[in-house]
C-alpha cells in the first residue's frame, strides 16, 4: 500500500511540476508592441498573425495574402511559377520584417513593409490576370 501511495503522490507532485514550469511560457509576450492582441493565429517570434503593432495589421495582412497566393495556385488562377515567385516574395517580405522587428517596428519600418505587403498584393492581382500559360 505505501508503493502505490508514494507512486500516486509522485505523479501529482509530476503534474504540479509540469504545470509550475509551464505557466511562465504560456505569459510570455511574444514580441507585442503597441498593447495590441498578442499570440494570435500561431505565428510565433512576432507575436502571431493576429498580433502585431496595430491589432492585426501587417501580420494579418501578410496572412492573408498568403491565403490568397495558395487559393489562387489551387484553383488555377496563377501558374505555378507565378505562385513559386509570389512565395519567394512572401518570404523575403518576413525576411526583412524580422529585421526590423528584432529591434522594434519605427513608423518607417511600419510603411516600408506596408509598401512591400501591398506591392505583392498588386503583383499577385497582376498574376491572376495576365492567363500566363493557363487557359
Amino acid at each position: 500500500m505505501t508503493n502505490a501511495l508514494t507512486k500516486k503522490a509522485l505523479l501529482s507532485l509530476l503534474a504540479a511540476s509540469a504545470v509550475a514550469i509551464a505557466t511562465p511560457t504560456l505569459a510570455q509576450d511574444y514580441g507585442r508592441q503597441g498593447g495590441g492582441p498578442g499570440y494570435g493565429h500561431g505565428g510565433g517570434y512576432n507575436g502571431g498573425y493576429n498580433g502585431g503593432w496595430n491589432g492585426g495589421g501587417l501580420n494579418g495582412d501578410q496572412a492573408r495574402l498568403a491565403q490568397r497566393i495558395e487559393r489562387a495556385a489551387y484553383n488555377g488562377r496563377i501558374s505555378r511559377r507565378e505562385a513559386q515567385n509570389l512565395r519567394y516574395q512572401l518570404e523575403e517580405y518576413q525576411r526583412v520584417e524580422w529585421r526590423y522587428r528584432r529591434d522594434g517596428l519605427s513608423n518607417w519600418e511600419r510603411r516600408d513593409l506596408q509598401q512591400r505587403l501591398d506591392r505583392i498584393e498588386r503583383n499577385l492581382r497582376d498574376d491572376r490576370r495576365d492567363r500566363d500559360g493557363r487557359w
